[in-house]
């Protein structure tokens, strides 16, 4: 009896050994499209005038949630909610954007229900949950590196998305290892980071790259699974808009008219008035908020706080030489508010990392697909020596 359980479990081994390699072979396949980039050079904001983005505020503002999963690919990933309850939920607590966001499947079930109806989708099937959101898009990508990543394995991914015009929003930085700080000074081409997100803040990894001179905006998301058992209804994202025109606002988000709102309980205490330069010294901006702020935090290079202000509806803030940016941060009982950098440039052409591009390194791009060609060889052979092994082996 006892050697009959043996061989049971020396199959069952030997047959877990050939499907890890299996695995490892597709996977080596998908590793063939690398490219290794060389990236631009990092280095903190630099000039002698501050760029605001939020300059001349349109009246309206539109509330937005881009990260939710409803039930997809027949309960294979992780949603459980339909998608009409999803909309309806969110509709009833007045959001103006409902994004539905599931695994590389664009949900068209609002499209007739709404006239800010935004096509999107999360991309990524990696094991390190180094995720993006293709906001507005209408084509899905599949191309993932899904056992490990370099930084230009995840440039590479940006450069896809990118070709097919969307906006991208790095996805929960601090989330599953996906992204490293490293990873945060030499990204460049995507638009928006999630600082804001129920399982993580990665406002810590944004001021890396604010830091480094990457200059991407915030957007904050609820990333609900399930909307009866999850923080839900408690992040989101207020977009400034003159009109209800669904690519003015996706344009003002993308270019930072926006801030993000974390709440404790669905609930925000205010909301920004102003951001303006002052008239008479440029180095200095006023801020104005609806209501009095608990606290006022303006955060600067390499994420110090460097000034706090209490108990005020307003406050101003004078650049130092040493000031490469300026982000506010607003606390108050309920929510707390995360607004867009101010940052220095040269006063011709804002800094942002969209704008940034990579350039691919000839020889190390072609050195590494070699070597994957290699790797594939060998797992080739493993496989076929190890399944007629197996087969031969007698139980």
């Amino acid at each position: 009896m006892n050697k009959i359980i043996k061989s049971i479990f020396k199959f069952l081994f030997k047959t877990l050994i050939i499907l890890l390699l299996v695995i490892c072979f597709f996977s080596s396949i998908l590793y063939l499209n690398t490219t290794i980039y060389n990236f631009p050079e990092s280095k903190p904001f630099n000039g002698n005038y501050i760029h605001n983005p939020y300059e001349n505020l349109p009246l309206n503002t539109f509330k937005g949630n881009f990260h939710a999963h409803s039930i997809a690919w027949g309960n294979l990933t992780n949603g459980h909610n339909t998608e009409e309850e999803i909309y309806d939920e969110y509709n009833n607590r007045e959001y103006d954007i409902i994004g539905i966001s599931n695994y590389h499947k664009i949900s068209k079930y609002a499209e007739g229900l709404t006239d800010l109806y935004v096509p999107m989708y999360e991309h990524g099937y990696n094991i390190f949950k180094s995720h993006y959101l293709a906001i507005n898009s209408n084509d899905v990508s599949y191309l993932d590196y899904p056992l490990f990543q370099l930084s230009s394995h995840k440039q590479k991914i940006i450069e896809n998305l990118k070709s097919k015009n969307v906006i991208i929003a790095m996805a929960h930085p601090k989330f599953g290892g996906g992204r490293t700080f490293e990873d945060m000074k030499r990204l460049v081409n995507y638009d928006l980071t999630e600082v804001l997100n129920h399982y993580r803040i990665s406002d810590k990894y944004w001021d890396e790259a604010l830091s480094s001179g990457r200059l991407t905006y915030i957007i904050g998301n609820d990333d609900t699974h399930d909307i009866h058992n999850e923080a839900t209804f408690k992040i989101w994202n207020n977009i400034f808009s003159n009109t209800r025109n669904i690519d003015s606002i996706l344009n003002n988000l993308k270019n930072g008219k926006s801030y993000a709102i974390n709440s404790k309980n669905g609930i925000c205490d205010n909301r920004l008035i102003s951001c303006e330069i002052d008239a008479n010294d440029s180095n200095v901006f006023k801020i104005k908020f609806e209501n009095n702020v608990d606290k006022l935090e303006f955060i600067g290079q390499n994420g110090v706080i460097k000034k706090t202000i209490e108990n005020t509806d307003s406050g101003t803030y004078k650049f130092t030489e040493d000031d490469t940016y300026i982000r506010v941060v607003s606390r108050n009982e309920n929510s707390d508010l995360y607004l867009n950098p101010l940052v220095r440039f040269d006063g011709k052409k804002i800094p942002l990392n969209s704008n940034l591009k990579p350039t691919s390194i000839f020889t190390l791009t072609w050195f590494f697909r070699l070597s994957m060609i290699a790797l594939i060889i060998l797992l080739t052979y493993l496989i076929r020596t190890r399944t007629n092994k197996a087969q031969l082996a007698p139980l």
